[in-house]
């Protein structure tokens, strides 16, 4: 137990390492769940709603977040980690207890501002989407450019379905600090440690992050 121990912190403190040295300050940091039920509160399809619990159909959703980022905010770093809710549940139908869905945890370098005061086809489109405070971001009065860089990449990731379904599917804020970045990478591997079945693996999204760059 000792040796699994060891093994699980130098890897944790590798990932650390390679995502605190990577960009510069400040990160962001997003968490994106996937709600049973649409905008309307109508709810959706079965069909659906099974998927959030298909690693490789979260998998599916997580690149193709990763590629919006990438050609619509030129985002340079991008990190995927994947997580479930409560580790059992009652099964609705069944009664017995099954794996929580998923959800994702994201840690991203900054929107450069030049993306934004220079912005191409694609980020002039994404501008004309609804920032938090309901109006366009293109329209929106921003005191702090951090604040337009969070609405930014949450109006990019609602381009997945998934996202766009579910109206309080993204929370985003923005990470200064070393030390918080640190604690952050270690909360979205909280679940691989000596005692539990998960490996790293199983929780980096390795196809959707920036790992050998």
């Amino acid at each position: 137990m000792t040796r699994i121990l060891k093994e699980s912190n130098i890897i944790k403190q590798s990932i650390v390492e390679r995502i605190k040295n990577g960009s510069n300050y400040p990160y962001l940091y997003s968490v994106i769940q996937f709600g049973f039920y649409d905008n309307q509160g109508f709810l959706l399809p079965p069909s659906l709603i099974r998927q959030y619990w298909d690693k490789e159909e979260v998998k599916r959703t997580c690149r193709m977040i990763y590629n919006l980022l990438k050609e619509a905010c030129k985002i340079k770093e991008l990190y995927f980690f994947i997580e479930r809710h409560a580790p059992t549940r009652s099964s609705i139908t069944s009664k017995e207890e099954v794996k929580g869905r998923f959800h994702l945890n994201i840690i991203s370098s900054m929107i450069e501002s030049d993306v934004i005061t220079k912005p191409d086809r694609k980020m002039r489109r994404l501008m004309l989407k609804d920032s938090r405070s309901g109006n366009s971001i293109r329209r929106t009065n921003y005191t702090d450019m951090d604040d337009c860089k969070v609405d930014l990449f949450n109006a990019c990731c609602r381009g997945a379905n998934w996202v766009n379904r579910y109206k309080y599917a993204i929370r985003t804020q923005v990470v200064r600090e070393e030390n918080d970045l640190v604690n952050t990478v270690l909360y979205s591997l909280k679940d691989y440690d000596d005692k539990s079945d998960v490996d790293f693996m199983d929780i980096c999204v390795f196809e959707a992050s920036d790992y050998t760059n």
